[in-house]
């Protein structure tokens, strides 16, 4: 029982310096970069919202910033609901995304036909 008892004093303090203390700094360290993020926004800045969104700031104010999704398109949101800054060089202007799965689309949109030739699971064609 009292074995038992000091494993139990043992153990919860080692717990909590191996496992919970280190996540809550990298936590606080999150907050703290996100924080620095959200104070250098500056009009002309290309973010990303914690939702996705990525668009062309307009203005920033306070708490809130308007920011442009399209052409003529602006909406204002939370200032904290930006996550990141985008790099001009790297963000795509065509608004679609590079997952790699165009092809998939394209194979939905046009499934296989009858008169296409047909390969079985083993790679032969039937």
């Amino acid at each position: 029982m009292l074995l038992g008892i000091l494993m139990l004093v043992i153990f919860i303090p080692v717990f909590w310096a191996l496992v919970i203390r280190p996540q809550q700094k990298q936590a606080e360290q999150r907050e703290q970069d996100h924080l620095a993020v959200v104070d250098s926004l500056a009009p002309g800045d290309r973010v990303e919202s914690f939702s996705g969104i990525q668009g062309t700031l307009v203005e920033v104010r306070e708490t809130t910033v308007r920011m442009e999704i399209a052409d003529g398109v602006v909406v204002t949101m939370a200032r904290l609901a930006v996550s990141t800054k985008l790099d001009d060089g790297g963000a795509d202007d065509d608004g679609g995304d590079d997952d790699g799965q165009d092809g998939l689309v394209q194979q939905v949109n046009n499934p296989p036909t009858s008169d296409d030739a047909s390969v079985t699971a083993d790679g032969d064609p039937s």
